[in-house]
């Protein structure tokens, strides 16, 4: 009876010992997976981890033409057709270039993109002119005036794109409009030829004049424009690249002061009636405005 006994207290002593043991085991199984099966970066229906706002830096180069709606001369030939003496349009032939900022509110692949920029735009058009003794085919003289414009805008761009996929690399296209307020505008006339009247003895060149046209063009521009590009995630920043056409609505020349600046009406120079069309290519960086805490010491971007 007392090995029983002894026996028994063994046993239950045994039990007393080890079963606060599992529990405490079970207890903290099951809360370390808890912690581990818990991610909170990715809820199927949160809508904070669909949407994000991108603020940052872009810049970029530009060509544009001007198409004339209706043309203009100070000159009024008698002898020959006035087609004769039409302004030759440069085709995107001039460099230009624009910088600004870049403010897009993302959501579910549709993006909403504000992109305020300064913007420098050039055209060119030539007029050629030619004199001739109609009794002397050797007695004339020929003149050719190539005029480049600079014209400095104020951009408010505004786009809704939309992204072709969901991967870290995000093709896209975009569709929006702009208004431009024009701050300032230049315009170099750069005269060649060649005199073989008056004593001239052939070709010549002269200097670049270069005379403010600000009060030529009208103050305001207005557009559509359209283009595509991507997107690429590095860290929590995103690099975009885009391409752009711009095709402007209104004429830009201003009717009332076509024939005011006395130099160009000189060389027989009037603006047409114009409108712009523009290609850019542009290159930025953005950072994100919302995040998600991944852990004690690091944040995620929301994507």
């Amino acid at each position: 009876m007392k090995f029983n006994y002894l026996y028994f207290g063994v046993i239950l002593l045994s039990i007393v010992c080890i079963t606060p043991h599992q529990v405490m085991g079970q207890y903290n199984a099951k809360k370390r997976k808890k912690k581990n099966t818990y991610n909170p970066r990715k809820p199927k229906d949160d809508p904070f981890s669909k949407s994000q706002w991108w603020l940052g830096f872009r810049a970029g180069a530009n060509l544009t033409e001007a198409t004339p709606d209706e043309r203009f001369s100070a000159f009024s030939p008698i002898n020959y057709q006035e087609e004769e003496n039409e302004k030759k349009y440069g085709s995107f032939e001039k460099l230009g270039g624009h910088a600004g900022i870049e403010i897009t509110y993302f959501h579910q692949r549709f993006s909403f993109s504000f992109q305020p920029n300064y913007r420098r735009q050039r055209f060119i058009y030539s007029n050629e002119f030619l004199w001739e003794d109609p009794n002397d085919a050797n007695n004339r003289v020929e003149l050719k005036y190539e005029q480049d414009h600079q014209l400095d805008y104020i951009e408010f761009p505004l786009f809704i794109k939309y992204d072709l996929t969901q991967t870290r690399l995000r093709p896209f296209l975009q569709l929006g409009g702009y208004y431009a307020i024009l701050t300032s505008a230049n315009k170099s006339v750069e005269v060649s030829g060649a005199d073989f009247a008056s004593g001239g003895n052939g070709p010549f060149e002269n200097e670049k004049l270069i005379i403010g046209a600000e009060d030529l063009f009208l103050k305001s521009s207005l557009g559509v424009s359209g283009g595509l590009g991507f997107t690429y995630d590095v860290y929590n920043s995103r690099i975009v690249f885009d391409i752009t056409y711009r095709y402007g609505l209104n004429n830009i020349t201003n009717a009332e002061n076509r024939f005011s600046e006395n130099q160009l009406s000189g060389i027989g120079d009037a603006l047409d009636d114009i409108k712009l069309q523009n290609v850019a290519a542009s290159l930025g960086i953005l950072f994100p405005l919302r995040y998600i805490t991944k852990n004690s010491k690091s944040f995620d971007a929301v994507n």
